[in-house]
C-alpha cells in the first residue's frame, strides 16, 4: 500500500466534504437533515443523499483496502473520519494533520490479541470438559479462563464463573473489530451444533445482548396494555445437553477438519451462517431463501452462474442417494424448492408454505453434513468434491 497515494486520496475526498459540513453546521438544520453526528467539536450534518455520499466517501475508500478492513471495524474507521471532520470545523488548517494522524493509526503493523467471552443460554454441559467447535471453545468457565477481576472491571454480564460459556481468541487492530470477528466465530460454532441437533437453540448472553427482552402489547379495543417480559433463555425442553458422547460423534463425523484453512471449510462456515438464519426465521419465505442459499453455496462452483436450478438439483439428488428412484424423487423435490424460491425472489411473494421451507432445510442440512464428512477424503478441495459428484452423475464412478 502506497502511503503517499493513500494520503492524497483521503485529502481529496475530505476536502470535498469541508464546504458541506461548514454550510450545514447549524442546529436550525437538524429537523430536515438526513444524517447527524454529534462530535466533541461540533455537529457533522448531511442534508440530502448526495451530501451523505460525499460524507461517506473517505470511510468507504479506507474500508475498500483489505489490510485496513481486516484489522479495523467499519464503526472504528467511520469514527476516525467523523472526528477529523469535527476538528476541521473548528480549524480547517488541521486537515493535513488529521489525515496524517489517521493514516498513522491505520497503517501501524501492531495488532492486539483479544480474548472474547460470553455466557451461553440454553446449554447444559453434562461433562466438565472443553468442547471445541472450529474457532470457539464451549466450557464451564473457571477463574483461570477469565484473566480479569469480574467485580472491579464492572462489565455487563461478568458474573460468568461456573456457568456454561463460549470463548475465542482473535487478533485485531481494535476492540470493535475483535468483537465483530468473535461474534462471527460464535455464530458459526453454535450453528454447527444446531446442524447436528436442529432442535437445540444455544444463544449468547452476557455482554452481547440484554438478558431481558420486553414487548409492549396494547389492546386498542378495550384500551388495555401489558408488557411481556421474556428471558433470552428458552424453555427447558429445548436446552442443548452437550455430552462427551454427542461431542465424540460430531468429532467422528469430521468437524475437526473445519479448523483447517481450505476451500471446503470456507464453504461450510459460510453455509453455517445461512443455515442458522434459516432456523431462526419466522417467515417461511425467508427460511426458504436462506436454506436454498446453503444448497447453492454447497453444490456449485464459484464460477457457475447459470442453470443453477438444474445443476444444484441434480448434484443434490446424486450426492444424497444411491439409486435411480430416490434420486429422481429428490431431483423433483429440489427443483420444486428452487421454483418456489424463484417465485419469492422475483415477485416478492411472501409464501406461507411451511412444509416446503422445512423440506428445503432438511436438504440443506443433509448436504452440509455430507460435505463435512467428506472434507478429509478430498483434502479440503471443494472443486474436487463437486467434480466427483459430476463424475457419479455421468456414470464415470460409483457413489461412495
Amino acid at each position: 500500500m502506497n502511503r503517499k497515494e493513500l494520503e492524497e486520496q483521503l485529502l481529496a475526498k475530505t476536502s470535498e466534504v469541508i464546504p458541506i459540513i461548514r454550510k450545514n453546521n447549524d442546529v436550525r438544520n437538524l429537523h430536515k437533515a438526513m444524517f447527524i453526528s454529534s462530535r466533541k467539536n461540533g455537529l457533522v450534518i448531511a442534508m440530502d443523499y448526495p451530501e451523505k455520499q460525499k460524507l461517506d466517501a473517505p470511510a468507504k475508500y479506507l474500508l475498500g483496502i483489505k489490510k485496513i478492513r481486516e484489522k479495523y471495524s467499519e464503526k472504528y474507521v467511520e469514527n476516525l473520519i467523523l472526528d477529523c471532520f469535527a476538528a476541521i470545523l473548528s480549524d480547517k488548517n488541521l486537515l493535513k494533520d488529521c489525515i496524517n494522524e489517521m493514516v498513522n493509526k491505520l497503517l501501524t503493523n501492531e495488532s492486539r490479541e483479544y480474548l472474547v467471552i460470553s455466557e451461553l443460554e440454553n446449554v447444559e454441559l453434562i461433562d466438565d470438559q472443553e468442547y471445541g467447535f472450529i474457532d470457539s471453545t464451549i466450557k464451564i468457565l473457571k477463574n483461570e479462563d477469565v484473566p480479569f477481576d469480574t467485580v472491579s472491571i464492572r462489565l455487563p454480564g461478568t458474573d460468568i464463573l461456573n456457568k456454561p460459556g463460549i470463548v475465542t481468541k482473535v487478533r485485531a487492530g481494535e476492540k470493535e473489530k475483535a468483537k465483530e470477528i468473535a461474534l462471527h466465530c460464535f455464530l458459526v460454532s453454535l450453528n454447527l451444533i444446531r446442524l447436528y441437533v436442529p432442535s437445540y437453540r444455544p444463544t449468547l448472553k452476557g455482554g452481547f445482548r440484554s438478558n431481558i427482552q420486553s414487548l409492549i402489547v396494547y389492546n386498542k379495543t378495550d384500551k388495555s396494555g401489558s408488557v411481556d417480559m421474556k428471558r433470552v433463555g428458552d424453555i427447558r425442553v429445548k436446552m442443548a445437553k452437550m455430552s462427551s458422547e454427542l461431542y465424540n460423534k460430531m468429532l467422528e463425523s469430521g468437524i475437526s477438519d473445519l479448523k483447517k484453512e481450505n476451500a471446503i471449510s470456507k464453504v461450510v462456515k459460510e453455509c453455517l451462517y445461512w443455515y442458522g438464519m434459516g432456523l431462526d426465521e419466522t417467515y417461511q419465505a425467508a427460511r426458504l431463501i436462506n436454506f436454498v442459499t446453503v444448497l447453492e453455496s454447497a453444490l456449485k462452483k464459484k464460477s457457475e452462474m447459470t442453470e443453477l436450478r438444474k445443476t444444484v438439483s441434480e448434484r443434490g439428488a446424486v450426492l444424497l442417494n444411491d439409486n435411480f428412484v430416490d434420486r429422481k424423487k429428490a431431483f423433483g423435490e429440489l427443483k420444486e424448492i428452487y421454483d418456489l424460491r424463484s417465485k419469492v425472489v422475483h415477485t416478492g411473494a411472501l409464501i406461507d408454505n411451511k412444509d416446503m421451507a422445512s423440506l428445503a432445510g432438511s436438504y440443506a442440512r443433509a448436504v452440509l453434513l455430507t460435505l463435512i464428512e467428506k472434507s478429509k477424503a478430498y483434502n479440503g478441495n471443494f472443486e474436487e468434491f463437486i467434480n466427483h459428484i459430476d463424475d457419479i452423475k455421468l456414470g464415470k464412478v460409483e457413489n461412495g
